[in-house]
């Protein structure tokens, strides 16, 4: 009986976990980060593989790395897990009016009244 390659078979999504899964309990990172690759290239537009993407990055300390996946994965899904994140990352959106600190009362009041209009 001939084995499959159970990378060839998997989704994905599986693969991206895999890839995760991997980091995590083995430190294999770019073992991780080929797996999540891979499976981005072959289903570009679900944003879990961009979601473990950045998981991987955060483990191998790779902060800005791990940003700009998440990003990604945003551009193709608002997944709530993504932002989730970001925020554990303290990753800001930039202040209303980049002239000004982010503490300003502008940015404050602008930033607060642009939330409420659902426009940020």
């Amino acid at each position: 009986m001939k084995e499959h390659n159970s990378v060839s078979t998997e989704s994905p999504e599986m693969m991206s976990q895999k890839g995760y899964l991997l980091a995590k309990e083995s430190c294999q990172f770019n073992e991780g980060i080929a797996l999540c690759e891979k499976a981005i290239s072959l289903n570009p537009h679900h944003p879990e593989p961009y979601l473990n993407l950045g998981r991987i990055y955060v483990l191998a300390n790779k902060r800005e790395r791990a940003i700009k996946a998440f990003k990604l994965g945003l551009r193709v899904r608002k997944d709530q897990r993504i932002f989730h994140e970001l925020k554990r990352l303290g990753v800001r959106k930039p202040p209303v009016l980049s002239s000004l600190p982010r503490e300003h009362m502008l940015n404050v009041i602008a930033g607060k009244m642009l939330k409420s209009l659902k426009l940020r």
